[in-house]
């Protein structure tokens, strides 16, 4: 990377200097047109010599071309020769990039010239290059001496790279004499000689190891070899010793052949010595646009023995991992189809991996799963309107009842409004579900089968709001830049109906399988508070700062069952409360309260808060009664102005478990950031999570690359 630097330096530099047109012209302020753009010369004092074909141009000169321009206290032009030279606080511009020297001197014909004194800054990728003399000695060929680079801002950067001399040919290699790494002032690392590709594109090489240590298996390392194989693919080998366990090995392939046709994927092998096993992964990640707006995407996951993502969870892309440390379940699937402006089509193929059995054969596969939906529409353009799902799906599994369904349920509905008051939407709709089921070792489900409902109801609400102004005073207010307050209270009932059906001769895979008979009244109520900023802009407008949502059902037909399966008529209260007072604090509450035995049968709840310090707290709690009930902790505190120190705890209340203890400490400076971190995992109840400590250490020089990571399950 450091090598792709220098190579824009170069290019930036000797691009504006050679390209400057010039014309014949004793005027203090001249315009020169050559090409395609006009090139602008402003002096205090311009002269032309004629017999010596030499312009001069002093005090206050400005060079302008397009999106670049020079400055100077003078500058020379001799027209026989081509040559320019400019001293005197030389400043170049172009876009954003900055050259500033004591002295250019450049001929426009060979394109061969010399900067001295050179102070060079590139924005995009905040590099800061010097050199005492900068020199371009053919095409395509460059010399710097007493040079020096850092991508830290003010005049003693917390680090740099000085070189005596370097030369660098593009697009081949560039050799490095007496390159020193400095911390500050103090010189850390030193070579005689280096050498290096410099190339536009990506580079192939090896990258900076990662080092770590755990308790249990000992030293480990991770070395990698970086392979730029074509401009639309590259990859990646990694090799790493795990300690005891022994080596390791990885392949991650990337490509991107089209803007919409890209995807990744990663290969795992390691003969495990404590394991004793061969044991491997792969993860394969798959987007492509198809012909007629049609799509494929796809999201393959596969292990092989169920401890594999706790031992190396570090390989998992990070939605898998998510899913397999809070479900202990991996989801593959591959899915395209195309979408309209009111229909979408699409077809799934999911294979589950239970991580809390040892065999899967009886696990239910959707291979594959069809659907057609029609989103609500106005029906032949009368004040009806109608939806529809269509979908088949053939359930599949190694062992036990397998069949292909077909669901049919379009709905038709009228919302409208009494006395421009109350919204009222009654609706109806039919359902046809047909089965043919096979391989049931019992044969009590075998050959087709069909099911006919319908399902009516309806949904009336009503809308009260007020609307506040925003009081001056009111530190909220300011805090957020809110004009006014609105906050609407809607109250809502319903009822729906479906009668009751034999389904006794039919499969159960999922809800779909057992329509209950529904007689049921739901009433509840939704709150919001939404926020009109002070200056709306065609991007922003009222923004909704929080909603709480409370609603409980009433049962006329089947009653419901609560988590102990006792039959009741009302169902348990549900209630929803979301706030994003962002960046300071974000909650979010889902719970369900039986009033039957006055406790919760449900409680999640995720608090972040932030401060203007760059302070972050975070609290989960999770809970289904009789399931699972756990907390999760994660903090970073600012101590003095770069240093953070940060933590993550993890607990499993249900089975009085310890999941984990992460800590460490990170130093944030502008152009670099350096970091530890302790990794304290618990041993299970069931032994499939061993007790272990892990320590890592990372660094990472901005735009230039990193040693080492940040815990995977750190949210920051």
């Amino acid at each position: 990377m450091r090598s792709r630097g220098f190579d824009c330096l170069l290019l930036t530099v000797f691009s504006i200097l050679f390209f400057l047109p010039v014309t014949h012209s004793n005027a203090k302020d001249l315009k020169m047109m050559e090409g395609e753009e006009a090139v602008d010369i402003e002096a205090d004092e311009l002269m032309y010599e004629q017999e010596s074909q030499l312009y001069h141009a002093h005090g206050q000169v400005e060079v302008t071309r397009g999106d670049f321009s020079l400055k100077a206290d003078h500058v020379q032009l001799h027209m026989a020769t081509k040559g320019l030279t400019a001293w005197g606080n030389v400043t170049l511009r172009e876009g954003e990039d900055v050259v500033e020297c004591e002295r250019l001197e450049v001929n426009l014909d060979s394109r061969l010239g010399k900067i001295y004194r050179a102070k060079l800054f590139l924005k995009e990728q905040n590099f800061r290059i010097t050199g005492q003399e900068v020199e371009k000695l053919g095409e395509n060929q460059y010399r710097v001496r007493e040079g020096s680079f850092t991508t830290c801002n003010g005049d003693r950067p917390a680090w740099k790279f000085t070189v005596k001399e370097l030369d660098v040919t593009m697009e081949g290699y560039g050799t490095v004499k007496s390159p020193i790494f400095y911390i500050e002032d103090i010189p850390v690392l030193y070579s005689p000689w280096g050498v290096f590709p410099v190339r536009k594109e990506r580079q192939t090489g090896l990258l900076l190891p990662e080092v770590g240590y755990s308790d249990q298996y000992g030293p480990q390392i991770k070395t990698a070899f970086y392979w730029a194989m074509a401009k639309d693919m590259d990859s990646t080998f990694y090799l790493s010793y795990l300690g005891d366990r022994g080596f390791k090995e990885g392949l991650e392939y990337r490509y991107a052949f089209t803007e919409d046709t890209r995807g990744r994927a990663n290969f795992y092998f390691i003969d495990d010595q404590v394991f004793d096993k061969n044991r491997y992964a792969f993860f394969i990640e798959h987007q492509q646009k198809l012909p007629n707006d049609f799509y494929l995407k796809g999201d393959i996951n596969w292990v092989s023995d169920n401890q594999y993502p706790r031992d190396f969870d570090g390989d998992l892309p990070e939605e898998t991992s998510l899913d397999a440390r809070s479900l202990r379940l991996l989801r593959s699937v591959l899915f395209g189809g195309k979408n309209w402006d009111q229909f979408n089509f699409l077809v799934d193929a999911e294979v589950f991996d239970d991580l809390t059995i040892p065999s899967n054969d009886r696990t239910l596969q959707k291979l594959p799963k069809v659907g057609f939906f029609a989103l609500p529409q106005s029906l032949f353009k009368t004040p009806f309107f109608y939806e529809m799902s269509t979908s088949y799906t053939n359930f599949w599994r190694e062992t036990g009842v397998e069949a292909q369904r077909g669901d049919l349920f379009p709905i038709v509905s009228y919302p409208t409004r009494l006395f421009d008051v109350l919204k009222v939407s009654p609706s109806f709709g039919f359902r046809e579900t047909l089965y043919y089921s096979y391989s049931d070792p019992t044969e009590t489900f075998k050959g087709w089968e069909s099911r006919e409902t319908f399902e009516t109801g309806f949904q009336t609400s009503v809308e009260f709001y007020r609307v506040y102004d925003a009081e001056p005073s009111s530190k909220i207010s300011n805090l957020f830049k809110v004009a006014k307050w609105m906050h609407t209270i809607e109250p809502t009932v319903g009822y729906r109906y479906s009668p009751r059906v034999n389904q006794r001769d039919l499969p159960v895979f999922d809800e779909v399988d057992r329509i209950p008979y529904v007689s049921e009244i739901t009433y509840g109520i939704t709150q919001r508070l939404v926020g009109r900023p002070e200056k709306e802009t065609m991007t922003s407008g009222p923004y909704e700062y929080a909603r709480l949502t409370i609603f409980q059902s009433y049962s006329l037909g089947d009653p419901y069952l609560d988590s102990e399966g006792k039959k009741r008529s009302f169902s348990n209260i549900r209630s929803e409360l979301w706030c994003s007072l962002n960046p300071y604090l974000s909650a979010e509450w889902d719970v369900e309260f039986n009033p039957y035995r006055g406790g919760f049968d449900l409680s999640n709840f995720l608090i972040k808060g932030k401060d203007l310090r760059d302070d972050v707290v975070q609290i989960q709690y999770l809970y289904t009664k009789d399931r699972t009930q756990g907390i999760n902790f994660d903090a970073r505190v600012r101590t003095i102005s770069p240093l953070y120190v940060f933590g993550s705890y993890r607990y499993d209340l249900s089975n009085h478990w310890r999941v984990a203890t992460i800590y460490g400490a990170e130093y944030q400076s502008q152009c670099w950031s350096l970091g530890f971190a302790v990794e304290n995992w618990g041993r299970s109840p069931t032994g499939t999570q061993q007790k272990e400590v892990k320590v890592q250490l990372y660094v990472n020089l901005l735009n230039l690359g990193s040693v080492g990571h940040k815990p995977y399950q750190m949210i920051f």
